[in-house]
Formats: structure tokens, C-alpha cells, sequence
């Protein structure tokens, strides 16, 4: 099929120049900079475009022309997005290419609006009631952060809180979150020991994945499903003023020589622990 098939079936817009002024906007969506100006972030290839349609708002999908003809592009998705009056564009192969930011490129991006469930500062009592929440500080890694929300949702977590971490729209927090980051909400904090102690006060405890004077070792102690652990940063732990104000430490006792885990790792053991007792 070629272009004309999809300006006509769709309403499509065809777009040849690299230069032209949105392709050129979208292409600097991959910078934090330009996301925060427009309020817009990219989800790229099937996968995440799918999921973008699904369960966020889609601005525009931009399909690359050579893969109308390939056996890459789902004509459902493009199909759904129509059917949602998302606007549909496609792009000549060396304009798409100015956006793309994969090795091996699908072929379909969806332009994306900042995501609703994703809270920056705000009411945080009102935002917290009733969650399973994980709190995460200083994770700087992106792809970390992402498979960390990931590990939240399918283990029960219905709220991450987030606390000088990555950025949540960095295309490779979104492609390690795999469309979790669109479901599960999130809350931003640029105070964190300030939304510890308003955890306290509601009645959770709050336990910093670290080793401390009080550490509770995981699996050895009665789980409270109100609980809300702490993972920090990769390579220095939880800031000082953070762990201050956690009721415990927690522990996840390892066996042979091994010191730590990454912060993935360590936050999918202590969701586990968390999940389990309700299945």
C-alpha cells in the first residue's frame, strides 16, 4: 500500500522534510528540555505506542513511510488511533529517522501527552490513601527506573513515589517500564523526608532498604500491607535525610559473598515479599 492508500483511508498527513518545523519538534522531545515545554513525550514502536493509545492521550501518530509496505506496522494501531481522532502522519524514512531514537526502528511513534496519573507535588495525603505504595530516591538510571515501576504493577503496587530520580519520560525509562508507566500512577516529590513523615503520620511504616541500627530482615517479620519500603540510589543508598525519618532499616539477606543487589533487583525481592501474602 502506498501513501495515498493512508492520506485517503485516514486522513493522513505526508511529510518529506526533515526540516519541517514539527518534525523538527519532535525530534527535540527526546531532550527533557523541550518535553517539559511542550508537555509532550515520545512512545515509541508497537509495543508502547499500542499502550499509549490505550491508556494515555495520543497527540499524533507518525508512521515511517517504508514500513506501510513491511510487515512491521500493526494497521490495527493505526486503526485505533483513527477510530480516537488521533491525527495520523506519515513521514519519509530520512524525517523519521531525525525522531527515532532505536537501533532497529518499527517504524511507529506515538507523540504523547504528559501523563495524567503522574502527579508533581500537590496533595499528597489525598494522593496516597488507599495505595500499595513504593518509594524510590535517587535513582538516576533510567532504564532502572523503569524496570522498577514494571516490577510495581505486576507485583500489586498501585503507587510510586519518586524522589530525584530519573526522568519518567526518557525513552529509556519508557521502554523499560513497557507500558506500566501509563497505568500506575506516580507521584514526584521534591521533598522527600517531608512526604516520609506525612506517610508516618497517616500510620504506614516506612522502611529504607539499608542497613541500620533498627533493620528488619525481609521475610522475618509481620508484613503490613500499608508498609511502604524505600529503594535508593544505585551507588550511595538512600540520602541521609531520608533515612533518618524511616521507622526501620530493611534487610534482604543473601547468601555467599555478594554485597548488594542493584536497585531493580532489590526492589522486585521486597515487592515480592509485599505481593505474596495476597495471592
Amino acid at each position: 500500500m502506498n501513501v495515498d492508500y493512508y492520506v485517503n483511508k485516514y486522513n493522513a498527513e505526508y511529510i518529506s522534510s526533515r526540516s519541517n518545523v514539527r518534525v523538527v519538534l519532535w525530534g527535540k522531545l527526546n531532550d527533557k528540555k523541550n518535553r517539559d515545554e511542550n508537555k509532550l513525550f515520545l512512545a515509541e514502536g508497537i509495543k508502547l505506542a499500542g499502550e499509549a493509545l490505550a491508556y494515555a492521550d495520543v497527540d499524533k501518530l507518525i508512521v515511517a513511510e517504508l514500513t506501510l509496505n513491511s510487515g512491521y506496522v500493526a494497521n490495527q494501531i493505526i486503526d485505533t488511533a483513527h477510530s480516537k481522532g488521533v491525527d495520523i502522519i506519515v513521514l519519509a524514512d530520512h524525517a523519521f529517522e531525525k525522531i527515532s531514537t532505536e537501533k532497529a526502528p518499527q517504524g511507529v511513534i506515538a507523540v504523547t501527552k504528559y501523563l495524567s496519573q503522574a502527579q508533581t507535588d500537590g496533595d499528597f495525603s489525598a494522593w496516597q490513601e488507599n495505595k500499595r505504595l513504593i518509594m524510590l530516591d535517587g535513582i538516576r538510571d533510567p532504564g532502572n527506573l523503569g524496570t522498577i515501576i514494571r516490577s510495581a504493577e505486576a507485583l500489586g503496587v498501585t503507587g510510586v513515589i519518586l524522589h530525584n530520580c530519573a526522568d519518567i519520560y526518557n525513552n529509556k525509562t519508557i521502554r523499560a517500564a513497557m507500558g506500566s508507566l501509563f497505568r500506575i500512577p506516580i507521584y514526584v516529590t521534591t521533598d522527600g523526608a517531608d512526604i516520609v513523615r506525612a506517610m508516618k503520620s497517616c500510620g504506614r511504616r516506612v522502611l529504607g532498604a539499608s542497613l541500620g541500627e533498627h533493620t528488619l530482615v525481609l521475610g522475618k517479620y509481620d508484613i503490613d500491607p500499608r508498609d511502604c519500603p524505600v529503594i535508593g540510589n544505585e551507588g550511595h543508598g538512600i540520602s541521609t535525610e531520608i533515612l533518618n525519618e524511616c521507622d526501620y532499616s530493611l534487610m534482604i539477606p543473601m547468601a555467599g559473598n555478594t554485597e548488594s543487589l542493584n536497585a531493580a533487583q532489590a526492589a522486585t525481592c521486597i515487592l515480592w515479599e509485599y505481593h505474596r501474602i495476597n495471592i
